[in-house]
């Protein structure tokens, strides 16, 4: 009786094992290709992959591809054989997990300006499915008005801190840019590497260019 019983509990633990999820969390991204140039204009480029199961994992690393290699590396390759500068001169991506909910942002970096182009990716750990913005905010406890609320906090401080670097008329010109409703509603909510709510946001900047994606840390209450 007593092995019997030993045996079943066996198998209900193989059983259990076999549920649950099969890679710690160092392993849940990693990179899909990486490239050096070697050369002194250009850098790294790392192109990363969700490793989880499932038909909606599989669509987001397609996107991820599409985006990130095709969208890019066919140019930087071409610098590189060719022997000329790439105006690319990085790829890398962040990752967090909180909750049920895997958030991915990759950077794409420029050689003027310190200009990046920015990719968030927001998934579920359970289905792998890409989760839209509303899916998102309600894992977080939000909705689309909170979020649109802190983020306007956080650029307005930007703002404030350029106060006496410039022509105040021009200031309140940018931060209205900045601040306007189809401005707002282009940010992207993703998470940093400490699990903290963060937005990537257009930007109209005091010098350089006429407007930039910028990462904005947003409060959270």
């Amino acid at each position: 009786m007593m092995k019997k019983l030993l045996s079943i509990l066996l198998a209900v633990g193989l059983v259990l094992g076999l549920a649950a999820p099969a890679l710690a969390d160092g392993d849940t991204v990693t990179d899909a290709y990486a490239y050096t140039t070697g050369e002194e204009y250009g850098g790294e480029y790392h192109i990363p992959q969700i490793n989880l199961d499932g038909p909606g994992a599989a669509a987001t690393n397609a996107a991820i591809w599409a985006d990130l290699y095709e969208g890019y590396m066919y140019d930087v390759q071409y610098a590189a054989e060719s022997g000329e500068a790439s105006y690319i001169m990085g790829i890398d991506y962040s990752w967090a997990i909180r909750g049920d909910v895997l958030s991915l942002l990759a950077a794409v970096r420029y050689e003027a300006n310190d200009l990046c182009d920015y990719y968030v990716y927001n998934v579920s750990l359970t289905d792998g499915e890409r989760l839209s913005d509303r899916e998102f905010f309600a894992a977080m406890g939000l909705d689309r008005t909170g979020f649109n609320d802190r983020l306007r906090t956080a650029v307005s401080a930007q703002y404030d801190a350029f106060a006496g670097f410039t022509d105040d008329d021009f200031i309140d010109l940018q931060r209205a840019s900045s601040l306007a409703d189809e401005t707002i509603a282009r940010a992207r909510p993703y998470l940093d590497v400490d699990g903290a709510l963060c937005a990537a946001a257009l930007f109209y900047p005091i010098a350089g260019p006429e407007r930039c994606w910028q990462l904005f840390p947003l409060a959270e209450q």
